[in-house]
């Protein structure tokens, strides 16, 4: 959801929304809670897809935001 947003942000709500179905059909990663790697996935598919160069630079974030949380994540298990 905080994806969702953050596109958005970038865009107009409705943008966003129909720019979120349309990678949410093309990958099959369905749904608004969405695993990790689906939501790396769904953000690749729109980095590559998406003529939109806010949204995408704004997916961008969402993934780098995405990979810091999951080596933050890796590093308090080793721990």
């Amino acid at each position: 959801m905080q994806w969702l947003r953050r596109l958005a942000e970038v865009s107009s709500p409705e943008q966003a929304l129909q720019v979120w179905n349309g990678a949410a059909l093309a990958t099959g990663c369905l749904g608004m809670d969405l695993e990790p790697r689906q939501l790396q996935v769904l953000g690749q598919w729109l980095v590559e897809h998406c003529d939109d160069q806010p949204i995408r630079m704004a997916v961008r974030s969402c993934l780098v935001r995405l990979h810091v949380q999951q080596a933050m994540r890796n590093t308090a298990s080793l721990a």
